[in-house]
């Protein structure tokens, strides 16, 4: 009896750590693949840092121990701050009691998250007059950023304007426009001349952190400008995991995208400035009454910051083998893989690597997926061509064996002559005329993938050299 007893025990202690190992796999490959590579390691900023921050509250859940530090060091510290976080329509339900919001009441929420800002920065130091709002549409910086960039192409936001109603906003009456957020971003930091810049990762699922990177590397690429740029991460998959508050758990990035070229820094945080950041937090009151245990699952034993080195498109002397290649030519950046909206449905979305060269007067921009290509998916390549006094612009779309170019601005181009392309297996490639590259310094350069309308998969937004210039 006493041994089936012990058998007993035996096989519920199995099935208990097993079911443990299951429940907490996520958290358990994070832990092992980081740490192998990963160590904690302190930053040390210049004289002036500059904090961008999509909406009020990403300033102190990406930033907070950048700020603290630097300020403890007797440094300069700004916070920018694009939108209002005024389309949040759960906040609004939840804080206001209201099933159907107006334009008003998203403008309020747009005053709150304001104030809250303002309480959270006076928390740590920080002066009023160096937390800067720009006052454009929550939710709408993937707009400004893809198709609302002209003047005369305006974006409404949910508080009902195509210009920021906002008595704070940084330029009075700013036009919703993509145009015109890259000029605020260039006069402030033409102005305040940031040392280091810290602004979103550009792997962020969520539209406006990766529209706010794209915007921030496009301006510092257009001007030249040269700082030490650092990224943060908020919102991917379950990160930070888990969601809740763990003020003795380590910050790590998701197992997701582990495998990807950023390098990751752990900077040591200690329990004064924990604590801080906890209180300052607690400041967004709009926001933590609705999405609290995810908002406190960022005060953690270390912060994290990601840095990235550009690619540089190569010269080959002979035309790539896309179809024949054993290993993908001339990969330029990986994404993330087996990351898509319905991963099992679509694998011919989930994109997998970019690639691109200079061959024999062409330029040929590459496509990788997790399975063969499929005419149903419609694959976007977005190029953005920096020139000495300008950008041009091309958006593709491959559907099938089609080839088109969307004009979503002033500055976009027609399809060029002679553009081609080919797929086989999981593998896609363009052929564009060498001569799109004339004058060209260097391109930032993503891919997306659409299904009936729903984008599927994108990948980050990134600046690539072009060899030789």
């Amino acid at each position: 009896m006493l041994r089936n007893r012990w058998k007993w025990a035996l096989l519920i202690g199995i099935l208990a750590v097993g079911s443990a190992v299951l429940l907490f796999r996520p958290y358990l490959a994070d832990w092992l693949s980081l740490r192998k590579k990963e160590t904690v390691q302190p930053i040390t900023v210049g004289a002036r840092t500059l904090i961008v921050a999509p909406h009020p509250d990403d300033e102190t859940l990406g930033g907070a121990e950048v700020i603290q530090k630097a300020l403890a060091a007797g440094k300069q510290v700004k916070v920018v701050i694009v939108t209002s976080g005024d389309g949040y329509k759960r906040a609004v339900e939840e804080n206001y009691g209201i099933a159907s919001p107006s334009p008003a009441d998203y403008r309020r929420l747009g005053e709150a998250r304001h104030l809250e800002s303002l309480k959270a920065m006076k928390h740590f130091g920080l002066a009023e007059k160096d937390v800067m709002f720009l006052g454009y549409p929550d939710g709408g910086v993937n707009g400004l950023w893809e198709s609302d960039w002209d003047y005369d192409h305006l974006h409404r936001g949910l508080n009902g304007s195509t210009h920021s109603p906002y008595a704070f906003s940084y330029e009075k009456n700013a036009p919703y426009c993509g145009a015109n957020l890259a000029k605020n971003l260039w006069d402030i930091i033409r102005e305040f001349q940031p040392t280091d810049i810290v602004y979103p990762d550009p792997n962020d699922q969520h539209h406006d952190h990766w529209g706010t990177n794209a915007f921030v590397k496009y301006v510092l690429t257009l001007h030249k400008y040269r700082a030490n740029e650092w990224t943060y991460l908020v919102h991917r998959g379950d990160f930070p995991a888990p969601w809740r508050y763990e003020p003795n758990l380590p910050l790590h990035p998701p197992h997701v995208l582990s495998g990807l070229d950023t390098k990751w820094i752990y900077i040591p945080v200690s329990e004064q400035e924990k604590r801080k950041k906890h209180e300052a937090i607690r400041q967004y009151a709009t926001q933590t009454k609705v999405m609290d245990p995810f908002l406190e699952a960022f005060v953690r034993t270390n912060e994290l910051l990601g840095t990235y080195t550009d690619p540089t498109l190569p010269v080959a002397p002979e035309t790539p083998d896309f179809a024949g290649s054993p290993a993908f030519p001339h990969p330029l950046f990986l994404d993330a893989h087996g990351d898509t909206v319905r991963r099992e449905v679509e694998a011919a979305a989930d994109i997998a690597t970019v690639g691109g060269v200079l061959a024999d007067g062409k330029l040929y921009i590459g496509l990788e997926t997790r399975a063969p290509i499929s005419p149903r998916v419609a694959y976007n390549v977005r190029i953005r061509l920096f020139r000495p006094n300008e950008v041009k612009r091309l958006d593709l779309t491959v559907h099938g064996t089609q080839v088109t170019a969307a004009r979503y601005a002033s500055n976009s181009l027609d399809l060029p002559p002679d553009t081609a392309v080919q797929s086989k297996d999981n593998r896609l490639w363009l052929t564009l005329p060498g001569n799109l590259l004339d004058g060209t310094t260097s391109i930032l350069l993503s891919a997306d993938s659409v299904v009936d309308r729903e984008r599927i998969d994108k990948t980050a937004w990134r600046l690539v050299k072009i060899a030789g210039r």
